[in-house]
């Protein structure tokens, strides 16, 4: 694993894959060599960040940890060092937004056995916490088209009384709008109000489902349309 590290001066913000209403997700591209490959950015649970009642945005303040998985060929010799560079981008905001860039650089050596950096072991290990997890088995989860809503189901085999949903479709959800949580004995169900910019049904609707005071899970609800 390796990552990009954000440390960020307060008040300042970094946005999700999906940024909300503003902004733009961070952008990082790997230079590698031959036989390297990098995956996808392993997004954390996202923060709502919600300036006035008609805009809201989902991104990280403080620092974040931005983590990719490294693909090692079985090329690669022993005792080599391997030469990771990245060329990032990302759009800060405050008040105003900033572009950024950095040209970043990494020598990783290759062994038969990871080594942990001692300097950068607590960070992956606290960035994992945050990363969504699959969604258990026994979980069901679907949502109902209404004329303004989607109504997300929720069955998780215990009461869930707080959560908030982040769709990883922009246009979807209205994002400032107030999600209303109804818990069930088994569960929940989430009222989502529709964006204006929604001008289609949707087959599924995708996201992570943040748990209050607990883990974050993909989901990927069936959504049921109105019969006609």
């Amino acid at each position: 694993m390796v990552g990009v590290h954000f440390v960020l001066e307060p008040g300042w913000h970094i946005y999700w894959i999906n940024p909300g209403d503003s902004g733009q997700p961070p952008v990082i591209q790997w230079q590698l060599p031959p036989g390297f490959s990098a995956g996808e950015i392993q997004w954390p649970r996202p923060q709502r960040m919600q300036p006035t009642p008609e805009l809201a945005d989902f991104g990280y303040h403080d620092a974040i940890l931005l983590p990719v998985e490294l693909h090692v060929p079985a090329s690669a010799r022993m005792g080599d060092s391997i030469a990771v560079a990245a060329d990032a981008k990302w759009l800060v905001c405050r008040e105003v937004c900033i572009p950024e860039r950095g040209q970043l650089r990494l020598a990783v050596p290759v062994a038969a056995t990871a080594k942990e950096n001692p300097q950068s072991a607590l960070l992956f290990v606290r960035t994992r916490k945050l990363l969504p997890r699959p969604m258990p088995r026994s979980w069901k989860v679907s949502a109902r088209s209404e004329k303004d809503d989607f109504v997300l189901s929720v069955q998780a085999g215990k009461q869930i009384s707080k959560a908030e949903f982040f769709p990883i479709e922009p246009d979807q959800i209205d994002n400032p709008a107030p999600q209303k949580v109804q818990p069930l004995a088994t569960g929940a169900r989430i009222t989502l109000k529709k964006s204006d910019l929604l001008t289609k049904p949707i087959p599924v609707l995708r996201g992570v489902l943040a748990l209050s005071g607990g883990p974050a899970y993909k989901i990927e609800a069936p959504v049921h349309q109105p019969i006609q």
